[in-house]
């Protein structure tokens, strides 16, 4: 019998399982399951091996694998079972334990290693941080540790046959994305196309359960359900943009946080050697003038509506396991860069900047954008201009300068002209941008 026995199924922690982005605790009491694991007769299963095929990524571009949580684990113990995690998830029994209801996956006994609830939790939360496209393990873990063995069974909802099925899915859509991504793109502009891809192609999932998580689909918080279901909660959107990034060989994690009050997870891109943040998730807006309000943006930006959960090196493991505290077991982070380069922002970098009122490269862009009719004409606002002062003198008070940039240019267009008397504008304060509607007759 082994000298000390830890009474906790785990939780996978490989889904972070935001439900509309609140976490749900996941810890199940199950007697019989911590018995049978006490038990020194061993059970086996005829695992089945699950062998994806590899990527056709876009040969541009060499892809890249997160690393970034497994560098902070502190443990060589950590280290070893985070190694054992990602080689057991490739292996399903082909039968439940009915005891649990779920799939077993290879037992992992690490000799000579003892760890504790809060490090196993935290060693599978950095599995979950790099490896966003092994997303079928969940339900219950079985774990236990002596003094001189760590043991630790994994389970997943799904059988080897339907993990095979939903691997090939996320190949082939990710298969598909990359053949429409050109060679010679910078790293922003292959973050740009991952940002769009998903606005675009996914929606997101509103009708969610917030008591009752076994109620909702669990693919809404995968790559899964975000790229072949093209239905997903902000887990789903942030993996998916982690997988297909590092796929074009950009270095992508995730940063589990809140947001309006509810538990919320985004992600931060490194570009060159800057890192950023981008919300893909709370771009997807029906505006699209709307879409790049958290694209590339610092950390003082997003910390206006946005709040991090604390790192797992200033928790207690009592608030690890969820037995402490405001929040449930596993909302932390790992690995958070700091990110404070505010010019690679959307709004900074793609649209022309006002300066002064002359508003040159304003009135430049504005005829491009009426000789091609665009609806949308956005500008950014420089610092050295007081953003309300611009908005009023440009818009709402004498002198107006926009509607003499709209004259202005009117005066080069033949055959139709902006329509000066119905034009509307939207402030996007935050970006010190400006969204305008134009109309012509």
């Amino acid at each position: 019998m082994l000298k000390k026995l830890l009474s906790l199924l785990l939780a996978a922690v490989l889904a972070v399982s935001l439900c509309s982005c609140e976490l749900v605790e996941r810890v199940r009491e199950d007697i019989r399951t911590l018995r049978r694991m006490a038990d020194p007769i061993e059970t086996t299963y005829p695992y089945l091996e699950i062998e994806p095929k590899e990527v056709a990524y876009n040969e541009g571009y060499t892809p890249v694998q997160s690393h970034y949580s497994y560098d902070v684990l502190p443990l060589e113990g950590e280290r070893a079972l985070y190694t054992e995690l990602v080689k057991s998830y490739y292996d399903i029994s082909p039968e439940k334990d009915e005891e649990v209801g779920l799939y077993p996956m290879p037992e992992i006994r690490l000799k000579g290693y003892s760890l504790s609830e809060a490090e196993v939790r935290t060693t599978m939360k950095a599995v979950s941080d790099d490896y966003p496209e092994i997303f079928w393990p969940g339900g219950t873990l079985g774990f236990y540790s002596d003094n001189e063995t760590t043991v630790v069974q994994p389970y997943t909802l799904y059988s080897a046959q339907e993990v095979d099925r939903m691997i090939g899915a996320v190949r082939t859509a990710a298969e598909e994305f990359y053949a429409t991504v050109p060679d010679g793109l910078s790293a922003y502009e292959r973050e740009l196309l991952v940002h769009d891809y998903l606005i675009e192609n996914v929606a997101y999932e509103e009708n969610v359960d917030l008591k009752d998580a076994s109620a909702n689909d669990p693919e809404i918080y995968t790559v899964y359900g975000a790229l072949v279901e093209k239905k997903a909660v902000c887990e789903g959107y942030t993996r998916a943009f982690q997988m297909l990034l590092n796929g074009l060989g950009v270095d992508c994690v995730g940063i589990l946080g809140s947001g309006e009050n509810e538990l919320h997870i985004w992600n931060a891109v490194k570009l060159d050697d800057t890192w950023v943040q981008v919300d893909a998730t709370w771009d997807d807006q029906e505006e699209i003038y709307a879409r790049y309000l958290y694209f590339n943006v610092t950390e003082d930006y997003m910390l206006r509506d946005h709040t991090y959960s604390k790192m797992f090196t200033e928790l207690s493991e009592a608030e690890i396991n969820g037995y402490e505290g405001d929040c449930p077991a596993d909302v932390m982070n790992l690995f958070i860069p700091k990110c404070t380069d505010s010019t690679l922002g959307y709004y900074y970098r793609e649209t022309p900047h006002l300066s002064d009122y002359d508003g040159d490269a304003v009135k430049s862009a504005l005829l491009k954008a009426a000789e091609k009719k665009d609806e949308i004409f956005c500008f950014y606002i420089e610092d050295s201009l007081d953003y309300q002062e611009a908005v009023t003198l440009l818009f709402a008070e004498y002198p107006q300068y926009f509607f003499e940039y709209v004259s202005s240019v009117n005066n080069y267009l033949e055959d139709y002209s902006v329509d000066n008397s119905n034009i509307s504008y939207y402030p996007l304060e935050q970006c010190r941008a400006i969204a305008v509607m134009l109309k012509y007759y």
